[in-house]
């Protein structure tokens, strides 16, 4: 039987076996509540005494405590604000909690454990460890202290309940976005401990007021999320937020404090329509990852995420294939524009690519607790293309932080700033994308710290046209386009003047008309001098954060780019990313030209050589001379494209500021296109023109 329906969302009891499912019954237990709140305590406890075992895990924990109840292996005295590891104690206090009170566990009601929960236990609660950061102190301990409590509360003292709320007291409803909900969960949980109704009314209140869409920090109207300002953070707040979400949504079930319809609904959207377009091949994309680039962290939120889904495909029963297939990369392709966040997306089956941009509206990237401590650049135009999915894992270490894929930069040789958790802005509002949902174009007009470079990417049949014009800046340091910077993984494919050679490393800067390195190919329409390195480098994971150890590590990387030299006045780039490539597709790809192409600072623009996709960036009001003439009234960023007798157009303005834009086509059509407004600015317009009307006027 489901112990909750709303919209159509049945919570069944098996469900907690898959983590973050629905709540088992378990025994009654040997505390009061009053009857309005026992089925939230029944489903707080019945959340953990249905979570798996470790005995292994259990029996160490048990056998290296010590005698006063600590662990040896816990250096006590860390003052990191980054993964602070003291806290470890809590969590494995909760660990021995679980185990006593599960009935399914050799370790239930076992006399000589409850001692060392105890011990263990009074240890934390005597001693009152303080981190650094206020995170721990308001979110952290108390949201790892409050399992234990509830578990074990009915062989507490009252002592060590007055102490533990001394230490859960220090949460309070404030802030917003998922730190607001942490904060909200745990006043939820005090309150529930001494049973206050009213103050487990309001937080509720407060976590479930954050489920909904807008401007402001938490989920935007186009699924993206934000946290510390305008600032794209799908794999860390914004994954936490959806976990907790879904959690409260089930503990809060049955109780007068469940969640509304609309509520459920949210949670889907924010699921399959945000979270599903960043997770391809077992990993979360890099720049949806924010500033928590760790060893295997990309896939390590992806699991988390999958376990999400997992748990949904049970919960929401009317859409389980929906949550199934979002574990499967190969069930979703197509093109998305994330127009909150500056962010584009193109997949399918065989490759994934992302540009991460930001504007004078969103923020690039932070740096928070010395984490991402090299990011300064993280939002000027980093592109990310996957096909092993392997491509940049664990790559960081060994990377020039000024060679990041997809960016044109400064070369400086001094140290990078530190970023703050509010990151950056750049002088720039013409930022943004257009999408018809199977193709898509990404525009940054980029300025910062004295540097311009107008830039595109215009994903079109499975290749990615990389375009770049007016760059300029007086600099005594070169300027450079950098293409990609992966691990070294075969031998490189050069082709030059008709003559293709392998080669083992490739080091300088060479005239050559494209290169192949594992399964990627570039080609350079306009034979462009183009600089390799493919060496061993040294790195250390402290580089990027310092949580870690400054232990030197060395591995091959492959660095591909285009010098534009010093105090570049007008440069311009041209390349094509064509993944799944070999050599024949290479060499087809150059004599063909597959596609046309104009690159000008005003005017970028690309089209397929059948003619089926056009694709504009005009950076003023302007004509181009393709479809016989099409001019706009406005800068904007437009797509054609031929399909079953129409001419699709999509169009959008990157700066979200203008009320409608003017389209003439040719002799035949003029279009003056709505765009729209407030929280939707930005977002893509498509508009059908039948061709037999275009050839009646």
């Amino acid at each position: 039987m489901p112990i909750c329906s709303i919209n159509k969302i049945n919570i069944t009891s098996v469900c907690m076996l898959l983590v973050l499912c629905s709540f088992i019954s378990c025994s009654t237990p040997t505390v009061d509540y009053p009857e309005h709140l026992s089925q939230l305590h029944n489903n707080l406890i019945g959340y953990y005494v249905s979570t798996s075992i470790d005995e292994a895990k259990i029996n160490e924990l048990i056998e290296s405590m010590n005698a006063n109840g600590y662990w040896p292996s816990i250096d006590y005295a860390n003052t990191s604000r980054s993964n602070w590891s003291v806290k470890e104690h809590l969590e494995n206090v909760k660990l021995l909690a679980i185990a006593y009170k599960t009935e399914t566990s050799s370790f239930y009601s076992n006399a000589s454990l409850l001692k060392n929960i105890h011990k263990a236990l009074n240890y934390w609660l005597d001693n009152d460890f303080l981190s650094p950061n206020w995170w721990d102190q308001h979110i952290g301990v108390p949201r790892l202290l409050a399992p234990t409590i509830f578990l074990m509360e009915a062989e507490l003292s009252e002592m060590q309940i007055k102490k533990a709320l001394v230490l859960m007291r220090r949460a309070q409803i404030k802030m917003t976005g998922q730190n607001k909900i942490w904060l909200s969960g745990n006043v939820l949980c005090r309150a529930l401990l001494v049973r206050d109704a009213d103050s487990i009314a309001l937080a509720s209140k407060s976590i479930q007021d954050e489920l909904r869409t807008g401007k402001g920090e938490g989920i935007q109207t186009d699924w993206s999320y934000h946290q510390h300002g305008a600032q794209l953070q799908f794999g860390n707040y914004g994954l936490s937020y959806l976990e907790d979400m879904l959690y409260w949504y089930q503990l809060l079930a049955k109780t007068p404090y469940q969640f509304s319809a609309d509520k459920a609904d949210i949670i889907r959207q924010f699921a399959l329509q945000g979270q599903r377009w960043v997770d391809w091949k077992g990993k979360m994309d890099i720049s949806a990852c924010g500033r928590q680039i760790f060893p295997k962290e990309a896939q390590l939120k992806s699991q988390r995420l999958h376990t999400v889904f997992n748990a949904l495909a049970y919960v929401d029963e009317d859409n389980t294939s929906a949550y199934k297939n979002a574990t499967h990369y190969k069930t979703l392709s197509g093109n998305k524009h994330f127009w909150h966040s500056d962010f584009q997306v193109q997949r399918n089956k065989n490759y994934y690519f992302s540009v991460k941009m930001c504007s004078n509206r969103v923020l690039g990237a932070e740096t928070v607790n010395n984490e991402n401590i090299q990011g300064y650049h993280m939002g000027d135009g980093v592109t990310f293309l996957y096909q092993s999915g392997n491509e940049y894992e664990n790559v960081f270490p060994f990377w020039d932080w000024r060679k990041l894929p997809g960016t044109t930069l400064i070369q400086k040789t001094d140290t990078l700033p530190y970023l703050t958790a509010w990151g950056y802005h750049i002088n720039s509002d013409f930022v943004g994308g257009v999408s018809d949902g199977a193709n898509g174009i990404a525009v940054l007009d980029y300025n910062r710290d004295g540097l311009e470079a107008k830039k595109a990417w215009f994903m079109f049949d499975d290749k990615i046209v990389c375009l770049g014009s007016g760059i300029k800046a007086q600099t005594e340091f070169p300027v450079h386009t950098s293409i990609n910077q992966v691990f070294l993984c075969d031998d490189l494919l050069i082709n030059s003047n008709h003559k293709t050679q392998t080669l083992k490393k490739l080091n300088g800067t060479h005239a050559i008309d494209w290169v192949l390195h594992s399964n990627i190919g570039y080609a350079f329409p306009k034979g462009y001098r183009v600089s390799f390195m493919s060496k061993m480098r040294e790195g250390s994971w402290n580089r990027v954060a310092k949580r870690f150890r400054p232990i030197i590590l060395t591995d091959d990387i492959f660095s591909l780019w285009i010098d534009h030299d010093i105090n570049p006045k007008n440069e311009s780039y041209e390349y094509v990313i064509i993944p799944n490539a070999n050599s024949e597709i290479m060499s087809s790809f150059h004599y063909n030209k597959v596609f046309k192409i104009n690159n000008t600072a005003d005017l970028q623009e690309v089209s397929t050589e059948d003619g089926s996709i056009h694709g504009m960036v005009f950076y003023s009001a302007g004509k181009s001379k393709l479809m016989n003439g099409l001019e706009v009234d406005q800068p904007c960023v437009l797509m054609l494209k031929k399909q079953e007798g129409a001419l699709v157009l999509s169009i959008a303005d990157p700066t979200q500021k203008l009320k409608n834009i003017n389209v003439k086509l040719g002799s035949h059509k003029n279009m003056d296109i709505p765009l729209p407004q407030l929280a939707e600015a930005g977002k893509s317009v498509q508009i059908s023109i039948y061709l037999a009307e275009l050839k009646n006027k």
